[in-house]
C-alpha cells in the first residue's frame, strides 16, 4: 500500500510515522526547513506515547512526484484544502481513497468539487502534536485515534481500501456520515 501524508506536522507527522512504522510505504509532503531536517535526519515523533524516528523517511515538497497512491491522509490546514486538492489530482487514481483531517467540518466537501465524491471521506483527528523543531514533532497526551467513514450519498467503496493503521493508531471504521456527525460535535 502506498500512502501520502500532505502536512506532516502535529496531525500528519504521528500517523504518517506509525504507516511507516508498520511498513507501509509513506511519503510526507511538507515544505522549507522542515522537509529538509526531514531528508537529512527523517521524522522524528516524541512524546508521551513514546518515541518513533523514520529514518530514511521519504519526504518531498512535489505531490505530482509521488506518483499514483492508495490512500491520501490531508492533513494541511484548513484555509490549504482547496488549493492542496488541486494537487491532489496528479496522485489520486480509480482506487485512491483520500481522508481529510482538519480542524474544520467542511473539508470534505470542499474537496467534493476538486476530485469528485468518490475518493473522498470524510475524517476526525483525535491527536495533539506540534512540531518543535524542524524534523520533530512533540506529541502531548497519549490519545491517538482517527474517525473516518464514506460521506452522506457515498456508499464506502474505499472504506475497505483504508489502512488499518495497527492498535497502536486506533482507527476506526464508520457508518456513512458517521465522520461529519463526529466532526460537528468537536
Amino acid at each position: 500500500m502506498r500512502v501520502a501524508v500532505l502536512g506532516a506536522g502535529g496531525i500528519g507527522g504521528p500517523y504518517g510515522a506509525a504507516l511507516a512504522k508498520a511498513g507501509t510505504d509513506v511519503t510526507f509532503v511538507a515544505r522549507g526547513a522542515h522537509l529538509a531536517a526531514i531528508r537529512a535526519n527523517g521524522l522524528r515523533v516524541e512524546g508521551d506515547r513514546g518515541e518513533i524516528h523514520i529514518r530514511p523517511a521519504k519526504a518531498t515538497d512535489d505531490i505530482a512526484g509521488i506518483g499514483s497512491v492508495d490512500f491520501v491522509l490531508l492533513c494541511v490546514k484548513l484555509w490549504d484544502v482547496e488549493s492542496a486538492g488541486a494537487q491532489l489530482r496528479a496522485i489520486v487514481g480509480p482506487g485512491t481513497a483520500v481522508v481529510p483531517l482538519q480542524n474544520g467540518v467542511d473539508a470534505a466537501e470542499r474537496l467534493i468539487p476538486i476530485l469528485g465524491q468518490e475518493p473522498v471521506m470524510g475524517g476526525t483527528a483525535f491527536v495533539t502534536g506540534t512540531i518543535a523543531a524542524p524534523g520533530v514533532i512533540r506529541q502531548t497526551g497519549t490519545y491517538q485515534r482517527i474517525r473516518r467513514g464514506a460521506q452522506p450519498g457515498h456508499y464506502g467503496a474505499y472504506l475497505g481500501k483504508v489502512p488499518s493503521y495497527g492498535a497502536g493508531l486506533g482507527a476506526q471504521c464508520t457508518d456513512p456520515g458517521a465522520a461529519r456527525r463526529v466532526a460537528r460535535r468537536r
